[in-house]
């Protein structure tokens, strides 16, 4: 079970009410319920550091996960790297950038080198920074193609990858 954005859509990126008071009324009861046996695990999604901070520093179960957009042309690494200093796994929604970067030059000239789909270095490229992938297709060619991540990006274009654009280090929406 998820908190789903620790602020109404409407006020996404647009506001600085971060909504505290209500995101740890909602964390409290969600507490309840996995103490109560009826779900296994909570988490949060969309959650800057501030917001998975307060969760952490006032609740008495810590967030399992936190999904977040991460794709080659995001890589909030800050918050990346906080989630996972406290233990909490970064689920990557929209691994595949919404679609706009399969046809990306620079994406393809490094799929071509790996002999892999543009689809299959973006999820490599994920995975490999320890993301769970959540890759969405309704097409059965491009689901099983998904499957075959049997390949690794090297360090040296790892860290390519991660320089391709101007990344704002702590924006997970």
């Amino acid at each position: 079970m998820l908190i789903h954005s620790p602020q109404p859509w409407i006020e996404v990126n647009r506001t600085d009410d971060r909504h505290f008071e209500g995101n740890l009324e909602n964390w409290r009861a969600m507490e309840e319920a996995v103490k109560a046996g009826k779900v296994r695990a909570i988490g949060v999604s969309n959650f800057l550091q501030e917001d998975v901070a307060n969760i952490v520093d006032n609740g008495t179960i810590k967030p399992a996960v936190n999904q977040i957009e991460v794709h080659i042309d995001k890589v909030p690494m800050d918050l990346m790297n906080y989630c996972k200093s406290l233990g909490i796994q970064i689920e990557a929604y929209s691994p595949l950038a919404h679609g706009r970067l399969l046809k990306d030059p620079k994406i393809n000239e490094y799929a071509n080198k790996y002999n892999v789909s543009p689809a299959q270095l973006m999820l490599a490229f994920d995975l490999q920074l320890g993301c769970i992938v959540l890759p969405k297709s309704d097409n059965i060619a491009e689901m099983k193609e998904n499957l075959h991540i049997d390949f690794r990006i090297n360090d040296e274009d790892m860290e390519k990858l991660i320089k391709l654009k101007e990344r704002d280090q702590n924006v997970a929406v």
